[in-house]
């Protein structure tokens, strides 16, 4: 057996690189999530000024309405997609998507009428000033536009999800910044080439949206996929369980509503136009900020979902020590160079005079509050992924509702320069409560869960077979069972070493055993080996066959397991077996 210092360097090696395969292309989807939500402001702050800026604060509650339920219903379906096949059970994990699918399509129609019907109260509501004046009608020309391409924003949101997490992170993430450069070069195009000002930001987010989706689609004509569409009936109780994990997260949304209803009313009292716009170009450098922490959470949620189902607690918490150190470093490096630059982002969103000193400040103090606020979504992003929604809520309520709303009325009396401390005081606070109450630590592995880490020398497999059994056995495994686990865990694992390892000494096989609530022994293999499903070997009874030979033993794993299933993830072969 390999020194158990090389066993902890090499499982790291798994997750490391998984980690890596992950976080990249969703770096570069997030990046172009960010610049394409500055944009619209961008655009429109050069071409019309504060107003233009003004309505974009004023719409941005709608969005975080939208926020809620769009990606919600995607967040839930793709943790939960995750999760069945982190456990095996990929028709699970289509019955899942393909519920979500149809309450995407039905919610997203709703928002549509129920938008456009209620247009006028929306509009007095946000504070667009008097019916018909400048801000009024540049407000409602965008809203109007928003509500209808609803449908298109909600199955964008669903499909960059779920394909993400069906090993597809590259074609998912290709999609995310096509999309996000077609809404870059369409709000130019629209509103410094047409003229059409608000309403040219909106018609380039919709088309981006469009453009999306065609790129996400193209993962359905893949013969490896495991996700599709199918019809099913409807499965309340399921539907109702990946809302309830999406909406932990995305409800956060729901608060910021609330609190920005507030706060654009207030800035609208003590600072007017000039105040909105202000908080316009923090929003807008708030995206790019935390987009590394997007990021982030985007990669720790389907990596940690999978560890979960697989009971490898070890894995979750080497997840998260990445996450976090990239989070510290990189977001204090990107919130230093805004604060050095302030004035010249303020300039570049058409600030000009007094309104430029002024925004750059905000920018300073909202700039202290970057590093916390991503600590904060990173551990969200975790904890909801391993099934603790409750605390997400929590969190995310805390931060954006609470505390934020709080401090915001609180220093709208005293100054407003003041005011722009809400952002760093709220972030603080909501951790000073968050972290004793629920704390950061991931739980232990169970004492019914055996690791372990198997080289290429093969008299490690008499030394796994070993150590299973006698795990086997110290958790009342029946002689069946036994058998069957060490039967498979013998002919799977000699069947990858001799058909997929290239014997170039740095090739290893990770097994998990669970011992699950209901009784079942699952078992989880992955290998850093070429693509290779032990269980798509020749079968059959020629003897003479050398592969028809090897396989017998697989053949007689497939009729034992109550469920077996592979595929390759972030880069590895997974395989999971139920006995």
């Amino acid at each position: 057996m390999m020194d158990s210092s090389l066993v902890v360097q090499k499982s790291k090696a798994f997750t490391d690189s998984m980690f890596r395969r992950l976080f990249w292309p969703t770096l570069i989807s997030t990046a172009g999530l960010a610049f394409g939500d500055i944009a619209d402001a961008l655009f429109v702050g050069i071409r019309i000024g504060k107003v233009g800026l003004a309505t974009m604060s004023l719409v941005a509650p709608v969005y975080m309405i939208y926020n809620v339920l769009d990606v919600g219903i995607a967040i839930g379906a793709s943790v939960k997609y995750t999760q069945a096949l982190g456990r095996g059970d990929a028709k699970k994990g289509v019955e899942i998507f393909s519920q979500m699918l149809l309450v995407a399509i039905a919610v997203s129609l709703l928002v549509t009428v129920a938008g456009l019907a209620a247009m006028n109260p929306i509009l007095r509501l946000l504070g667009a000033g008097p019916e018909g004046g400048e801000l009024w009608n540049y407000t409602k020309e965008y809203l109007q536009i928003m509500f209808l391409g609803a449908p298109l924003t909600f199955l964008y949101f669903l499909l960059y999800y779920c394909v993400r997490c069906d090993d597809a992170e590259k074609l998912a993430s290709a999609g995310f910044l096509i999309g996000y450069l077609t809404d870059i070069i369409g709000s130019a195009v629209f509103i410094l080439g047409f003229k059409l000002d608000v309403r040219g930001a909106i018609y380039a987010t919709v088309l981006g949206k469009a453009v999306g989706i065609c790129v996400f689609m193209l993962h359905f004509t893949r013969r490896w996929a495991i996700l599709r569409f199918r019809f099913v009936k409807p499965d309340w109780q399921a539907i109702y369980s990946a809302l309830k994990t999406g909406m932990s997260s995305s409800f956060r949304y729901i608060g910021q509503f609330a609190a920005l209803i507030v706060v654009n009313n207030i800035l609208m009292r003590i600072g007017g136009e000039s105040a909105l716009a202000e908080l316009n170009v923090v929003q807008d450098v708030s995206y790019v900020a935390l987009a590394i922490y997007t990021a982030l959470g985007d990669t720790v949620q389907p990596l940690c979902g999978t560890f979960y189902a697989e009971h490898n607690r070890d894995s979750i918490r080497r997840v998260m020590n990445i996450a976090v150190t990239i989070g510290v470093v990189s977001g204090g490096v990107i919130a230093l160079l805004f604060g050095i630059f302030a004035p010249s982002v303020c300039r570049l969103f058409g600030l000009e005079g007094e309104a430029v000193a002024g925004g750059a400040f905000a920018v300073r103090m909202f700039c202290l509050s970057v590093i916390p606020a991503g600590l904060s979504l990173t551990w969200s992003a975790c904890l909801q992924s391993i099934g603790r929604e409750k605390i997400v809520f929590l969190i995310n309520q805390l931060r954006t509702f609470v505390c934020f709303l709080l401090f915001a009325l609180i220093f709208s009396y005293i100054d407003l320069k003041w005011f722009w401390l809400t952002f760093l005081a709220a972030e603080l606070c909501a951790i000073a409560i968050w972290v004793p109450v629920c704390g950061t630590r991931i739980q232990p592995v169970s004492a019914k869960v055996f690791v372990y880490l198997l080289d290429t020398n093969s008299s490690d497999i008499s030394d796994l077979l070993s150590r299973s059994e006698e795990f086997c056995e110290a958790n009342g495994a029946s002689p069946k069972q036994i058998y069957y686990v060490t039967l498979c865990v013998e002919e799977v694992c000699q069947a990858i070493v001799e058909n997929a390892f290239r014997q170039n000494g740095d090739e290893y096989i990770q097994l998990t055993i669970c011992f699950e609530e209901d009784g079942t022994v699952s078992l989880h293999i992955r290998d850093n080996a070429v693509n290779f499903n032990p269980f798509d070997m020749r079968t059959g009874h020629n003897y003479e066959d050398e592969e028809h030979l090897a396989s017998l033993g697989i053949q007689m794993v497939k009729k034992k397991a109550k469920r077996f299933f592979y595929r390759r993830y972030a880069g590895f072969n997974t395989l999971t077996v139920e006995v």
